[in-house]
């Protein structure tokens, strides 16, 4: 029997995506060339050429908005990261060039955004419990991306904190670099993070062959299928 071929949205199902993307992009652009105080859903609406009306009827609060928009973001970033990442897969120094590449990303307009967004979930209650579910799922993307490019270390009890530990410390001088951007500091705290991940790495690895070597030693348990 042959496949039933999947319909195009109708006209009016193919606006209201059409819409609510363009709200979302307007928001990530507004962000990042005016910053979070200055984007108004007033500047989003310009932007993307609806109505305040037609903004609410897709996103009840801005801060949903602002989630929907964190959450796209996020999701480019990880998709625009893995697709580099793959192309230098088999470089000698894998870890090097990784930290290296996902330093860039940490320091790019696009990822500021989502910066600017967490300072300001601080103070606000309603933005904060939207972004809180996307950053828990973000934060798991980012460990599954690791363990797919890491497998060898991937097993270890110790290696979701390892990433979470890398990210963080990266976030961090990111942070400070947006307000003091200092280039020889800077390489000297990549190079901190470099070090850091490589030890954390080995222990790691060396963990999971130890492991291994005693599971090989003991065997398996008579009368144990």
């Amino acid at each position: 029997m042959p496949k039933e071929r999947s319909r195009a949205p109708e006209p009016q199902q193919a606006r209201a995506i059409a819409t609510r993307q363009g709200l979302i992009d307007a928001t990530i652009a507004s962000i990042e060339e005016l910053g979070y105080a200055r984007t108004t859903t007033t500047e989003i609406c310009k932007r993307a050429g609806v109505s305040q009306g037609a903004l609410f009827k897709h996103f009840p609060s801005k801060a949903e908005l602002l989630g929907a928009a964190t959450e796209e973001l996020f999701e480019g970033l990880v998709q625009g990261y893995r697709n580099t990442f793959i192309s230098i897969i088999d470089h000698p120094d894998r870890l090097g060039a990784a930290l290296e590449l996902l330093w860039g990303v940490f320091t790019d307009a696009p990822l500021q955004v989502a910066f600017e967004l967490y300072v300001a979930a601080r103070t606000d209650a309603e933005l904060r419990a939207t972004l809180q579910p996307v950053l828990m799922e973000h934060r798991q993307n980012l460990r599954n991306e690791a363990a797919f490019f890491f497998p060898e270390a991937a097993d270890s009890s110790e290696f979701d904190s390892t990433i979470d530990g890398i990210m963080a410390a990266m976030q961090g001088a990111a942070l400070t670099g947006m307000v003091l951007p200092q280039p020889e500091s800077s390489q000297g705290e990549l190079s901190f993070i470099d070090r850091a991940a490589r030890a954390d790495f080995a222990r790691a690895i060396g963990l999971l062959a130890a492991q291994r070597k005693r599971s090989a030693t003991v065997g398996p348990v008579e009368g144990v299928s």
